[in-house]
């Protein structure tokens, strides 16, 4: 059997709720809540339908805040 290397791009709707004074002041909290470092640890594991659970290795992981 052979090993094949399978690359994906996978994008996700991160929603979440912070307390500040002024939109501005909550866009920069979601910000620093957001950065690199905060995401480092995140676990990905996909679930096929037929209730197989896969946990892929994660090569290149980047965030993209608008």
């Amino acid at each position: 059997m052979k090993e094949y290397l399978i690359l994906a791009d996978v994008k996700t709707t991160v929603s979440m709720k912070v307390k500040a004074n002024n939109q501005q002041e909550a866009e920069m909290i979601a910000q620093r809540q957001l950065n690199d470092l905060s995401v480092a640890n995140i676990e990905m594991n996909l679930k096929h339908l037929s209730g197989e659970t896969v946990k892929p290795d994660v090569e290149d992981f980047s965030i993209e805040l608008r």
